[in-house]
């Protein structure tokens, strides 16, 4: 059984095996940047593969407003690879050998078979911000997730004061040293 998560709720933890031969922890990844999850079954599906390339297509936006995608599946790392090479992404799949999917209210799927996506945003306090379980089509869904991103705060906004104006003084003095040596 499968419980429901709702908007607000903590994201559950998790670590992960990527298609770029690391551990993917989400406790690592909320400090710095937002999070987009998409939950799918069978890499091979045409429907898998559509929702893929929407994400691609809006990766470069997303990760210029300091946010991640990834994809999970049940499926092995070698056909997370195979996929990602194929599609060329530009994002890491995770290999959900342990059922995190359940613990995100998504209906676990066997390997190869067709299942019901779910598209999951998580903020940077790791709180669940907008959900779709399951998603109609990725596309559709890419607006609405946009919006809700929109409304988040910088990265920095939780970074002490001190430490933000170090960073500026170091960025402002770094710009003034070059423009001297330009002069």
């Amino acid at each position: 059984m499968t419980l429901k998560l709702q908007v607000g709720d903590e994201a559950p933890d998790f670590d992960l095996a990527s298609t770029e031969d690391a551990m993917i922890m989400l406790r690592d990844e909320t400090p710095r940047s937002a999070v987009v999850l998409y939950f799918f079954g069978d890499p091979a599906s045409e429907r898998t593969k559509a929702d893929l390339l929407a994400l691609a297509r809006e990766q470069p936006a997303l990760t210029a407003a300091s946010i991640a995608v990834f994809g999970i599946s049940p499926a092995k790392l070698a056909a997370l690879k195979a996929i990602q090479a194929d599609l060329k992404l530009r994002f890491p799949l995770l290999s959900d050998d342990r059922g995190l999917a359940s613990a995100y209210g998504v209906a676990a799927p066997n390997e190869g078979e067709e299942a019901a996506p779910a598209l999951v945003v998580v903020d940077r306090g790791r709180k669940v911000l907008w959900l779709a379980n399951p998603v109609p089509s990725v596309e559709g869904a890419l607006p609405e997730v946009r919006q809700r991103l929109g409304g988040l705060p910088r990265s920095t906004v939780n970074y002490p004061r001190k430490a933000t104006n170090f960073l500026v003084d170091w960025w402002v003095g770094r710009r003034a040293s070059a423009a001297r040596r330009r002069a």
